[in-house]
């Protein structure tokens, strides 16, 4: 969406914005653009912290009164309150799945592992399902078929779910937020609640389905479309991440 500002500013419409990712906003010269240091999905912090939330959005409404613009990019001097709710007597979060660390796995074992990890998560998704609401799979494509596809495509063969209305780089996009967002919200339905920060360090630290994306795109980054290289590159994995699942993908901003 930053990139958007650009032509709404040459078309003479002000535009001002929120950055997650500082890297980003700088290298694309985004005009009036507050980063703030807040986890990813959350641009004005916390839940329930409404003072918070409006001292976000009245420092992004100020930039336009900065002198210096357009490009400008000044950082949010607050951080977000540690995760509360106002319900919440809880326990700590905890996950009673402890899934085999497998580092040194093929792609064929991983297909196997991720298939086990749905299994055993299943329960606790319909779990989740009973309290909130889940979002449907933009993919179009069940978990299994993810994994599957997943899978091919980390060994080297050549995908079958994409086709000339999905290309690759799109239907990649959607399949993996969606198989991301189903181990997450099965997580969500065991004992205790969990921050953020916890629910994405347990995907991306402890499940085969984490590893398999990672082996799918450190495949990836030799392709012949650069589209999927830069997706490939830049999104299948976080930043924080990478060293650790994908050394072969030199970080980028």
């Amino acid at each position: 969406m930053g990139a958007a500002s650009h032509y709404l500013e040459a078309a003479g419409i002000p535009t001002t914005g929120i950055s997650l990712v500082r890297e980003h906003t700088a290298s694309m010269q985004l005009p009036r653009f507050l980063w703030v240091s807040f986890p990813l999905g959350r641009p004005f912090g916390a839940p329930h912290e409404a003072a918070l939330q409006k001292r976000v959005l009245q420092t992004a409404l100020e930039l336009f009164e900065r002198p210096g613009g357009p490009v400008l990019l000044e950082d949010f001097p607050e951080d977000a309150p540690a995760d509360t709710d106002a319900s919440s007597n809880q326990p700590a979060w905890s996950c009673p799945i402890a899934f085999p660390a497998a580092p040194d796995a093929d792609e064929s074992e991983l297909v196997s592992a991720a298939l086990n990890e749905l299994r055993q998560l299943e329960p606790w998704h319909e779990i989740h399902l009973e309290q909130a609401r889940v979002i449907p799979p933009a993919s179009g494509t069940t978990k299994e078929q993810i994994i599957r596809e997943i899978g091919r495509i980390a060994q080297g063969d050549k995908p079958t779910l994409a086709d000339a209305e999905r290309p690759l780089h799109e239907w990649l996009r959607l399949a993996c937020d969606d198989l991301r967002n189903w181990y997450l919200d099965a997580a969500q339905g065991q004992p205790g609640r969990g921050s953020a920060d916890q629910l994405q360090d347990w995907f991306w630290r402890s499940t085969a389905g984490a590893r398999l994306i990672a082996a799918a795109a450190s495949q990836l980054i030799h392709h012949h479309e650069p589209m999927v290289v830069m997706l490939a590159r830049r999104a299948m994995v976080p930043r924080e991440y990478l060293a650790e699942l994908a050394p072969e993908i030199e970080p980028t901003i």
